[in-house]
């Protein structure tokens, strides 16, 4: 009911989710999107993770308060244990619900949902370099806010009027960022340092709350909803160059 997060393996040709309140993996088939046993897997302790991304086929999922867990697999994608890698160190209270994979940057960028630092105009970004030197404490970009509202068709008319990103994802052929507002029904399409070009409503009815982003390589979209009322939902999006 709760799919708060979404990915595609690539490699090994399945999707990767999980539900926001357990530290469990579920593995859901390529064409079904059934959950394939013997998943979900336990990775942790209960939490509010928000979301989950792979680099270097390694899944990582983000803790509401900026902390990110590194998932262990084994060879055959049974999950060992889960073990916590980073957690952002700024001042204020501070909660994400994003985090997507940059492979130009090689890092992992987690996006402010609502954040202390950030004015009404301003959305910070900061990376996690799992490669290196982890988080950098600085935002890696700051997106505008207002040019978001500008963009808008509907300017002034959401349910909440900041951009509240829930889910985020470079689309693997044209290499924008897409990302997702649950909060304000929209998907913003921005170049890679978070700078908005485009502004999509997303209806209310097909989108009751879209939590979950990711692309398969083709540009092929997916779009997960938490289910509100109901079950939750996967909508496709085929990709047309």
């Amino acid at each position: 009911k709760e799919i708060s997060g979404i990915e595609w393996d690539s490699e090994r040709h399945e999707f990767l989710s999980h539900y926001d309140e357990s530290g469990s993996l579920f593995v859901l088939d390529k064409a079904s999107l059934q959950i394939i046993p013997p998943s979900p897997y336990k990775f942790g302790k209960k939490g509010d993770y928000e979301d989950i991304t792979l680099y270097k086929g390694v899944p990582y999922l983000l803790i509401s308060n900026g902390t990110i867990i590194k998932v262990i697999r084994d060879s055959t994608g049974k999950v060992v244990n889960g073990e916590e890698v980073g957690e952002l160190s700024v001042t204020g209270t501070n909660d994400f619900e994003t985090i997507y994979t940059d492979t130009a940057r090689k890092a992992l960028i987690i996006v402010c949902k609502n954040c202390a630092m950030d004015s009404k105009s301003e959305i910070s970004a900061f990376a996690f370099y799992p490669d290196s030197v982890g988080f950098v404490n600085e935002p890696v970009f700051r997106m505008d806010a207002n040019k978001i509202r500008e963009l808008s068709a509907k300017s002034g008319h959401h349910k909440t009027s900041k951009f509240q990103p829930s889910a985020a994802s470079i689309h693997p052929v044209t290499k924008k960022l897409f990302i997702i507002s649950s909060a304000s029904s929209q998907l913003v399409i921005a170049d890679q340092n978070g700078n908005p070009e485009q502004v999509f409503e997303l209806g209310e009815k097909l989108f009751p709350q879209p939590e979950g982003l990711t692309f398969k390589n083709d540009g092929t979209m997916y779009i997960s909803n938490e289910g509100v009322t109901a079950k939750a939902t996967v909508l496709m999006f085929r990709f047309k160059p």
